[in-house]
């Protein structure tokens, strides 16, 4: 096994459960304490005891204040009773019950997974990492929040499902009838493909399946030119066929309509018969990054080009070239 003692997070690489990456090991000798025969915690428990690097919880503690493992600087796992019905660990850091917020990612611990269920940070969950570690486990946290909110807590415009239909809320919350012939094609895609007690995230990931698995390539020679990309994607959603050009652009208006911030991206990628050809596809702004959602090469493959970075993509070197940003 490779040790870091050292690690730079900014090249870490995102999945759906994201990985912080490997431990570093100090040479702090192994103390551990156990909380199993009280039935609440606060700064007071372990106070004095600055050596502990483990602790275990018992099924009793039903009450874990915010500043419990403050100046815990070698505390570098925390695990739970499996019975214990309010918190619980997942990679030696602590969580509520349902996973939904980190209550502490131990000060030592220099690397965890963190669940995709996350949206919350509790007061002082982060207090003794560095700055950087800090910053990649707050900006993970807040995309997954972003990502999990329901349909009606987006702020944005976007389609809604109400009990008569798929209907646009703009910002101000009016809600009308799609009007253009993309947003009802995009309108019917939301409406076949996802339902109103789906999370933002669910329902782009059903509509992208949804999209891939309605559509088959049809081979176009030729780069489009131009205000292009509404054409192309009314082509698709029309006729279920078209080009990476075709799918690119349905798929960002199906971003759009969900109430994300979307882009056509057109350059070149790896060729299967070696060199590079052009293509397009979609980018996503999910938080603050952009991902790579490539339908057409999906459609293709059959996995592996939902929700990716350019270091990930599986047929990379892809290269950007241009980007178009689409708009109802």
């Amino acid at each position: 096994m490779k040790l870091f003692s050292e690690m730079s997070f900014k090249r870490i690489k995102i999945w759906c459960s994201v990985l912080i990456l490997a431990l570093a090991f100090t040479m702090v000798p192994s103390v551990s304490a156990k909380a199993v025969t009280i039935t609440s915690i606060d700064y007071t428990t372990f106070r004095g005891n600055t050596s502990i690097s483990t602790i275990h919880i018992g099924s009793d503690v039903v009450d874990i204040s915010s500043n419990a493992f403050k100046g815990l600087n070698n505390l570098r796992s925390i695990t739970v009773s499996t019975n214990n019905p309010y918190y619980t660990s997942y990679s030696d850091c602590l969580y509520n019950k349902d996973l939904t917020e980190l209550i502490c990612f131990p000060a030592a611990l220099k690397g965890a997974v963190i669940p995709d269920t996350v949206v919350r940070i509790g007061s002082n969950a982060l207090y003794g990492l560095d700055k950087d570690l800090t910053t990649q486990i707050r900006g993970l946290v807040n995309s997954q929040a972003s990502e999990n909110m329901m349909e009606w807590e987006i702020t944005g415009p976007h389609f809604i499902h109400t009990e008569y239909g798929i209907k646009w809320k703009d910002t101000d919350g009016t809600l009308k009838n799609p009007e253009t012939d993309i947003m009802k094609l995009v309108a019917s895609v939301v409406e076949m493909s996802t339902t109103g007690d789906m999370s933002q995230k669910k329902q782009l990931e059903r509509c992208f399946d949804y999209f891939v698995k309605a559509s088959v390539y049809e081979r176009k020679l030729g780069v489009p030119e131009g205000d292009w990309t509404e054409s192309y994607a009314t082509d698709i959603l029309l006729n279920s066929k078209g080009n990476c050009y075709n799918f690119a652009s349905a798929f960002a208006y199906i971003a759009l309509g969900l109430g994300y911030e979307a882009r056509v991206c057109t350059g070149s990628v790896t060729s299967a018969l070696g060199g590079r050809t052009p293509h397009a596809w979609t980018e996503v702004k999910i938080g603050n990054n952009w991902y790579i959602f490539d339908a057409e090469m999906q459609r293709a493959k059959g996995s592996g080009y939902y929700k990716q970075t350019y270091d990930s993509y599986p047929a990379g070197p892809i290269i950007k070239e241009a980007s178009y940003k689409v708009n109802y």
